[in-house]
């Protein structure tokens, strides 16, 4: 055992430990109080939003699709409805390509994902990277090769069709992150694999693309139609800001599914890819307490910087000139739509039963659960 993995293994142990004291004692933390800051509370800023109209048709015809390609599994329905909250507005046949998107995605994680792979015996990672491999390589000309899998063929028969209804520099921006994201996910994500500990910051900027979250928020754009012309941003001074909005959406997506999943993670499969584990990883003294506080410390900070920085862009919008009243509008559109990402990204963990349980540490996962709105 190297010097990596037993400081890890010591870690998590620890952990495990203090975690099972703590359920034992009926300890129970609200995820939402943590998160909550002065006069900001995230029920009522969430409670406006309701999943996509047509709910019902899309996930009926995503699980046939599913099925017909032989990447249904069976806990599928509490996941494949990630993009119904996402993008409630989308146009129906581009939110069916993106919940089939998101179905093999999730298939594929719940398959050889980063929690689940250093379980796989040695043939069975060899070919899970082999595959992943090749999906990571399909470039803007979605060439299949000959021997290609079910699971290929559907990813590719997605993405011709994303292909045929975007500019090609946005679907180009989409293949390099999804295709990033295809790769660096579904391999052994702990520190032992890694071969050293990832600082807290490592372990965010990782994280933003191992659970596909750059890809998602660049998918607000796609939904509708409502692309973006870089340039008329730049232009008018808040590319920069832009960025950053798209970043923090992006790092409390990931960051705050951490909190919910880490008894699923870190409890269940003894994985350190988490940012709670980060944050214990690198701060060795902290108690279990402690690791939770600072864990959701920084998804709060990110949730405070990213409301600001909205509120900077309006302001800078309302002093756009009439010429550029559609970019305006489009932009305007756009972070009505970050809203709404951001919304999701509580609202859809709190109702999925992905990450329910009889006993939690949670009060938004134990089961029953009476705050969960229905699709």
């Amino acid at each position: 055992m190297n010097e990596t993995m037993s400081l890890t293994a010591l870690r998590m142990a620890q952990i495990q430990q203090q975690y099972s004291h703590q359920l034992l004692e009926g300890t129970v933390f609200s995820i939402a109080d943590f998160l909550n800051f002065g006069n900001f509370r995230l029920d009522e800023y969430c409670k406006q939003l309701y999943p996509h109209p047509q709910s019902g048709e899309i996930i009926r015809i995503a699980q046939q699709y599913c099925e017909e390609h032989g990447i249904w599994c069976d806990n599928a329905k509490h996941y494949i409805t990630c993009e119904l909250y996402l993008y409630p507005d989308a146009q129906f046949d581009r939110m069916l390509a993106m919940v089939e998107n998101n179905a093999i995605d999730y298939y594929l994680n719940d398959v050889v994902g980063r929690d689940l792979f250093g379980h796989l015996k040695a043939t069975e990672q060899l070919e899970a990277r082999n595959l992943m491999k090749r999906m990571a390589s399909v470039d803007h000309h979605l060439l299949l090769p000959a021997d290609a899998t079910p699971v290929e063929k559907a990813n590719v028969e997605i993405l011709q069709f994303m292909k045929e209804t975007s500019p090609a520099v946005w679907f180009e921006e989409f293949m390099q992150l999804y295709c990033y994201h295809i790769d660096v996910t579904h391999r052994d994500g702990n520190s032992d694999a890694l071969g050293h500990i990832p600082t807290v910051e490592e372990y965010i900027d990782l994280r933003c693309h191992t659970s596909g979250m750059h890809h998602i928020v660049l998918l607000i754009e796609y939904a509708e139609g409502n692309f973006l012309s870089k340039e008329w941003c730049a232009a008018a001074g808040i590319d920069d800001y832009l960025r950053r909005v798209n970043f923090l959406t992006a790092a409390f997506g990931c960051l705050s599914n951490d909190l919910f999943s880490f008894e699923k993670e870190v409890i269940d499969n003894s994985t350190d890819a988490n940012l709670l584990m980060a944050v214990a990883l690198n701060h060795p003294a902290y108690t279990f307490n402690e690791v939770i506080g600072s864990a959701a410390k920084i998804v709060q900070d990110i949730l405070i910087e990213l409301l600001d920085l909205i509120d900077k862009i309006n302001g800078q919008l309302s002093k756009a000139s009439a010429a550029d009243a559609d970019k305006t509008a489009r932009l305007n559109k756009h972070l009505k739509g970050i809203d709404k990402c951001v919304q999701a990204s509580w609202l859809w963990q709190v109702y999925t039963k992905r990450y329910k349980r009889p006993a939690s540490i949670w009060l938004e996962t134990q089961l029953p659960d009476p705050i969960a709105k229905a699709v």
